[in-house]
């Protein structure tokens, strides 16, 4: 049955005169994940096959983590007047939000396909809507998440879990391919394909070692030296303006705010190719470093970090974002 409904909705997508699939993607004024909601917006947003929206609970800006940096939502739950094909939810602040779980439990009710990026797992377990499935969350979240939810088979050796009409998803950059993924799902893998060739992104590979994302003693070193310098941290300025790559925004205010040795911020406030409006801090510090953002992929900003600060440090950045770099790839 899962499977009809992803050939239906493809080919909807290409059918002319036919409404395309909408996929909402929530937001919390409260604060949610960078790359979590911003990757799985600009991937669909640039494919041109998906209406994709971030839904909060009101216009006002929201906060994102980490960085300084805030976007604005493009509509709100009561104003929106389709039900969504697919609802994404990032890593949201917090977690729990009963209102917002009933929410999801209708979607889910009415036939949506829901999908979790990173820690916002939690939302969908909390909500009950990961019982007696399999599903993944970022590395780091597993065992307290098994604890707290046994009911769910949590798994570490894929980068997304699709159990049937749910989809989780391992760290922070997972969302990458694991959106691509979706969008094949929705429009085909030629779309899919092209789509990637656009944004410079290797296609997607759902394999992945889970297991060997941990604490070692080069991570807490490596963590331990940012922590004791982060009083002197750098202030790093993400450059846009108008029509600018949201997704290499995205992977450069995340990872560049994850070294304990800089602080990223928006230089600016601008709206992105795909119309998501960010907004810089009312008053900037001043920057030590600015980073003019060219690529979407975490690789880019990871090596540009290792230039900077050294490998050791790019390599406790991919950890924290549970990216393949930290395994040497």
């Amino acid at each position: 049955m899962f499977r009809l409904f992803v050939f239906l909705l493809a080919l909807l997508a290409a059918t002319p005169g036919v409404a395309k699939p909408l996929v909402v993607i929530l937001a919390d004024q409260r604060g949610v994940e960078t790359t979590d909601l911003i990757a799985p917006y600009a991937v669909l947003a640039e494919s041109g096959a998906v209406d994709v929206r971030v839904v909060a609970p009101t216009l006002a800006p929201v906060r994102l983590m980490p960085g300084q940096a805030w976007v604005r939502p493009q509509t709100t739950y009561a104003a929106l007047t389709r039900r969504p094909d697919v609802v994404i939810v990032p890593f949201l602040m917090p977690a729990y939000d009963p209102s917002r779980d009933a929410w999801l439990r209708a979607q889910a009710q009415a036939g949506a396909r829901i999908v979790s990026i990173c820690a916002g797992a939690e939302t969908l377990a909390r909500a009950g809507l990961l019982d007696g499935r399999e599903a993944t969350t970022h590395w780091y979240e597993l065992n307290r998440l098994a604890k707290a939810f046994p009911k769910v088979r949590w798994r570490r050796d894929q980068r997304w879990i699709v159990d049937g009409p749910v989809t989780t998803t391992a760290g922070v950059t997972a969302s990458i391919p694991a959106s691509l993924a979706l969008l094949r799902d929705l429009a085909g893998d030629e779309v899919m394909r092209e789509t990637a060739t656009r944004l410079n992104l290797p296609l997607p590979v759902q394999a992945h070692d889970g297991a060997a994302f941990r604490v070692g003693t080069d991570a807490a070193m490596s963590g331990l030296a940012g922590w004791l310098n982060a009083w002197r941290a750098e202030k790093v300025s993400v450059r846009i303006a108008d029509g600018f790559d949201d997704l290499a925004f995205a992977t450069a205010l995340d990872a560049w705010s994850r070294t304990n040795r800089s602080e990223a911020f928006a230089s600016r406030s601008a709206t992105s190719r795909h119309g998501l409006t960010i907004i810089a801090p009312a008053k900037p510090p001043r920057a030590a470093r600015t980073i003019d953002p060219k690529d979407g992929d975490p690789t880019t900003a990871l090596k540009a970090i290792a230039a900077a600060y050294g490998k050791a440090t790019a390599r406790y950045v991919a950890l924290t974002l549970e990216h393949p770099y930290w395994l040497g790839q």
